[in-house]
Parts: structure tokens; C-alpha cells; sequence
């Protein structure tokens, strides 16, 4: 009798564990349709992708270093809220989707050309892991992440680091940027910690 008791818990266990899992599964896939294209650790590229070529810049990236923080992503009514901030940050500079392009050159050059401008640096790739030197316009480091996506690829960095990018980028570029909306992105990354913002890119 007590083993039949051992046996059936053991079932009821598998099948709670089980039903569990499906329903991560089943609010992650809500979720990440809910938020967009945020992209977790997982999606990593292999370490032989080729970044080399030109890419097609298709607005502000948002990703998360695993599951359970992208989940607290999708509840945050700021997620949304960021990336469009930072897009409109970003069309300031004329970085803005169908416009602007990445050409990553096989002499470690890259140009971000930006509409009526063209910003020049140098890149370096080990593995999935990403740097890019900004040059002549503005001086600054961005070291990120490769993530695959259905399109292409997203370039993920520090949330913190990219904000620092973008601003820097339009100081750099004479534009004036309301300090409102730069508090109001870091403010709400202060509550969303391990995010990660960048680059998303399609051939």
C-alpha cells in the first residue's frame, strides 16, 4: 500500500512539475509577443556568425539576460515605454528605421551612416561578444552581445551603457535632447535590473 502512495505521489509531483512548466512556457511566449522582440540569453548566435556586411537598422533592440527577467520585462508597463523613447532619441541623430545602416567592413572599420551622417569607428568580435570603438564624432566603447533573431541579429548591451551611448551621440551631434526624457529612461531601468538595449538589425 505504501509503495502504490509512494508511486502515485511521485506521478502527481511529475504532472505538477510538468503542468508548471507549460504554463512558464505558455506566459513567456504572451509575453515576449506582448513586449516585441525581446530577445534572452538562449538566443545567442554561434561564435562563427558573420557580422560582416551591411545590416539595416530597424529601431531600438530590447533584451534580457534569462527568462525570469524577461518575464519581469513584460509586466513592467515601462518596457514599451523605453524603447520608444530611445527610438525617438535616436531619429534626433538620424538613426531612424529604413534609414539608417551598419556596414561592418572586413578590415575591422564600421560606418553607422545616419541619414545625413556618417559616424566611423572600429569593431572587434570573440564569440557572441561585440565591440564597437565610436571614433572622430564622439569617443565612446559599446561591448555587447550577438542575438540571432527571425530577421537578423540584435546587438545587446548594458542598458545603462547604451543610454550613456545615445546621449553622448547627440551631445556629440549638437541636438537638444529634454534631460526629462533622459532621467525618465534611466529611472525606469533603475526598476528593471540585467536589461539589456542595443541594436536591431536585418540584412
Amino acid at each position: 500500500m505504501k509503495k502504490i502512495i509512494i508511486i502515485l505521489s511521485a506521478l502527481t509531483i511529475g504532472a505538477t512539475a510538468a503542468n508548471a512548466q507549460d504554463w512558464l512556457n505558455s506566459f513567456l511566449k504572451t509575453a515576449t509577443e506582448k513586449v516585441g522582440d525581446v530577445v534572452v540569453g538562449s538566443n545567442a548566435v554561434s561564435s562563427a556568425f558573420d557580422i560582416k556586411g551591411k545590416w539595416k537598422y530597424q529601431g531600438v533592440a530590447m533584451g534580457a539576460a534569462s527568462d525570469n527577467v524577461l518575464a519581469s520585462i513584460a509586466s513592467s508597463a515601462g518596457a514599451g515605454t523605453i524603447e520608444k523613447k530611445c527610438d525617438e532619441l535616436l531619429a534626433k541623430a538620424g538613426i531612424k528605421p529604413g534609414i539608417a545602416s551598419f556596414s561592418f567592413n572586413s578590415d575591422g572599420s564600421f560606418t553607422l551612416n545616419a541619414g545625413k551622417v556618417n559616424i566611423p569607428g572600429t569593431w572587434t568580435k570573440e564569440g557572441t561578444k561585440l565591440t564597437l570603438n565610436f571614433a572622430k564624432i564622439l569617443n565612446f566603447k559599446l561591448v555587447g552581445t550577438i542575438k540571432q533573431t527571425t530577421a537578423g541579429c540584435n546587438i545587446l548591451f548594458p542598458a545603462d551603457k547604451f543610454v550613456a551611448f545615445v546621449q553622448q551621440l547627440l551631445e556629440a551631434l549638437n541636438k537638444v535632447v529634454n534631460s526629462a526624457t533622459i532621467t525618465s529612461i534611466q529611472q525606469t531601468l533603475a526598476n528593471a535590473k540585467d536589461v539589456q538595449l542595443g541594436f536591431k538589425l536585418a540584412k
